[in-house]
């Protein structure tokens, strides 16, 4: 299962005052129920404390406090996995720059007098520039980025390869377990890193002719930036693009290797 980010803040805004921060190597909700139930800032400090000391001891993942240098690449806490803040007496989470959508693990339907989701601004501290430090206040990152944000395209090509065509995960997210709904198994890839184009090319091999869930398989493929990358409202660059080709059993010519049904996949590069 892919690792999961949080942050953690006393308060909620601009001004707030970052606690730390923490990717865990792995989901157990256990971890996270007892700081969701504090009511008190005092109690969720220490709780907080508490729950990334364990998570230090125990190297269940790599553990960041609030004295210390920011750990992301992304400026604000947009673009964490999961963000939680203690205000007006109990604690919030905001998944990954949605909104403010549990108060003390309950969901709170949208309303018209909900909080904004704005954080403290980290760029002057997250060590990053360029387009891996562009305006995460705009920016909507896709459920899947998670622990590929590292990646450079023929790693995050292998990446993506794994996740469609390995076998399928307990526990996985659900974004990644519609999206291999609308793949049929017997499908095999060949997928192209153009990191001169910064573009992914899938060619999709198993359909015949004229076959109308290839379509299916077209469009689904196409959402994979969306997934596993990011969307600026504001215009801003994507993290990769997606170009996909149809091919039928009969083309085996340009990637012999798919040729033989027991193959899922290979990545090739410009």
């Amino acid at each position: 299962m892919s690792s999961t980010t949080h942050d953690f803040y006393l308060g909620r805004g601009a001004d707030a005052d970052w606690l730390g921060s923490v990717r865990l190597a792995s989901w157990d909700g256990r971890w996270l129920d007892e700081f969701t139930r504090a009511r008190s800032a005092g109690g969720f400090i220490t709780l907080v404390a508490l729950f990334l000391r364990t998570a230090e001891i125990h190297e269940a993942g790599e553990v960041t406090l609030g004295n210390h240098v920011w750990p992301w690449p992304w400026p604000t806490s947009h673009g964490t996995d999961y963000v939680h803040a203690f205000d007006t007496g109990t604690v919030w989470t905001a998944r990954r720059g949605d909104r403010w959508s549990l108060r003390a693990d309950e969901y709170i339907p949208p309303g018209p007098d909900e909080t904004p989701l704005v954080f403290p601004a980290m760029r002057e501290y997250c060590g990053y520039t360029g387009i891996d430090a562009a305006d995460t206040t705009a920016r909507r990152y896709g459920p899947l980025l998670g622990d590929t944000y590292r990646h450079d395209l023929p790693q995050l090509g292998l990446r993506i390869l794994t996740d469609l065509t390995g076998p399928p995960v307990p526990g996985a997210p659900s974004a990644l377990t519609g999206l291999r709904a609308q793949l049929p198994p017997h499908l095999r890839y060949a997928v192209t890193a153009d990191e001169t184009a910064v573009e992914l090319g899938f060619e999709v091999f198993g359909y015949r002719d004229g076959d109308p869930a290839a379509e299916t398989a077209a469009q689904a493929l196409s959402m994979l930036p969306a997934l596993y990358g990011w969307t600026d409202p504001l215009g801003g660059p994507p993290r990769f693009g997606v170009r996909v080709l149809l091919a039928d059993d009969g083309r085996h010519t340009t990637h012999p290797v798919l040729g033989d049904p027991r193959a899922r996949a290979v990545l090739t590069a410009f």
